[in-house]
């Protein structure tokens, strides 16, 4: 296994060994339990091993949560050792729940609760961003903070992929749910016009946003080589999201990494990025 973890072709289909909570952490203690809210899901947690800090640890939530802590290693969570971190996954063994993501990280479009047919990948839903971003600041971040002292001012939102497209839209379509936001390698292209017409219709928050993305990303089931350099369709929005007063985001291109190794690559970069005051 490389040090990316498991980016063989079948990895949206890999089982999450979550190593991490056989060896454990020095700085953390970590935990897992099933949380029978919607669906069901799986929430994650390495919780600090010091004292809390008066106004309470900051805390980062990680969505795909099953593969977050599946690449997770103590050697990250060294780099934030007063961080709290929250994994929001599914309740299921694998990395991935794909269908269930593919719902809830896209942003709802059309009148009603704006769930529609999944224009990409046949048979799926989509569009349930809304619904499940209520869930994800209700009843789950009180199922993960319970007990928790936690810095509400210090909360940070993380995703990878479709995680990513999603924390995109819940910066500017929800700016008051997290204080920061990592969007890793989103996926734009899904329906880029959607997501541009979600930024139009409400000015950008000025809220710090880090943005990682690979030079040798493509789309899966894509012909031909890896490109050679960031996606020109998210290099595009983020400069779009610059010309806002306020807004400018950290960008970091990964030097040789394909998609899947993005994941795990941002993580040097995001908990810093999530533990700064």
């Amino acid at each position: 296994m490389s040090q990316f973890g498991k980016v063989g072709p079948g990895h949206a289909q890999g089982q999450a060994g979550l190593q991490i909570f056989r060896t454990g952490a020095p700085t953390h203690d970590l935990s897992q339990r099933v949380v029978e809210v919607g669906p069901g899901h799986r929430l994650f947690l390495a919780v600090p091993k010091g004292p809390a800090p008066a106004g309470g640890w900051p805390v980062l939530y990680m969505l795909d949560g099953n593969a977050a802590f599946d690449f997770l290693t103590p050697e990250h969570l060294a780099l934030a050792p007063g961080l709290v971190l929250v994994g929001v996954g599914y309740d299921t063994d694998r990395q991935f729940a794909r269908e269930r993501r593919t719902l809830d990280f896209t942003a709802p479009d059309g009148p009603g609760d704006g769930l529609r047919p999944d224009p990409v990948h046949q048979g799926r839903t989509a569009g349930g961003a809304a619904i499940f971003h209520d869930r994800l600041t209700g009843p789950l971040r009180a199922a993960a903070e319970a007990g928790l002292p936690v810095d509400p001012a210090r909360r940070t939102l993380w995703g990878h992929s479709f995680g990513g497209l999603f924390t995109l839209y819940a910066l500017l379509a929800r700016p008051g749910g997290f204080a920061r936001y990592a969007a890793i390698s989103p996926s734009i292209w899904w329906d880029e016009g959607l997501i541009r017409r979600v930024a139009q219709a409400a000015a950008p928050a000025a809220l710090p946003l880090l943005v990682a993305l690979g030079d040798r990303e493509k789309r899966s089931g894509s012909d031909g080589p890896p490109p050679d350099g960031p996606a020109p369709a998210t290099m595009q929005f983020i400069a779009d999201l610059r010309a806002h007063p306020g807004h400018d985001a950290q960008v970091h291109v990964l030097r040789e990494h394909i998609h899947i190794q993005t994941l795990a690559g941002s993580f040097p970069l995001a908990l810093p990025f999530a533990a700064a005051d």
